[in-house]
């Protein structure tokens, strides 16, 4: 019997080619009458930048600067996916409204974290094209991704 995919987590990084990534999923779930969650993580800072900017803003204004960012990323997917609804709403008519996260922590762990507990059964996630030395020094989130899901990972390339 072919897998059914009843759950797409679609990890998005809200920058500009958030879109074309988003019809793909969104006729995947289409095809499986699946529910989507688009997730966003916002990386913490790291313990050095954490620690020079509490010499120089409270805890109090930190927390609220952490939770307005939250607020605007919120807001960015909210409307990303009102305006892409709207513009397909007859042919995504049957499909349920995809639920929105965002998340704070290390990207790679967050979307890992955030499947597991979805129960999603393919992690969608664009890609960007850095160079051998930015992924040498800084990574691949979605190479991080492959290689630790436990779940199909589906990377589509942004160029």
């Amino acid at each position: 019997m072919l897998p059914k995919i009843n759950t797409i987590l679609y990890a998005c990084d809200l920058e500009g080619q958030t879109h074309s990534t988003l019809e793909l999923v969104l006729s995947l779930a289409k095809s499986h009458q699946a529910k989507v969650i688009l997730m966003h993580a916002i990386e913490p800072l790291n313990p050095q930048a954490a620690n020079m900017i509490s010499t120089y803003i409270t805890d109090e204004a930190m927390k609220s600067m952490q939770q307005e960012s939250i607020q605007n990323r919120q807001n960015q997917i909210d409307k990303v996916l009102s305006n892409f609804m709207d513009k397909h709403a007859e042919e995504l008519a049957t499909l349920e409204t995809p639920e929105t996260l965002i998340i704070t922590g290390y990207p790679n762990n967050s979307i890992q974290d955030v499947a597991a507990e979805k129960q999603a059964d393919i992690i969608v996630m664009n890609s960007r094209t850095h160079s051998r030395l930015e992924q040498i020094m800084i990574g691949s989130t979605a190479n991080k991704v492959i290689h630790s899901s436990q779940i199909p990972v589906l990377v589509v390339p942004i160029k």
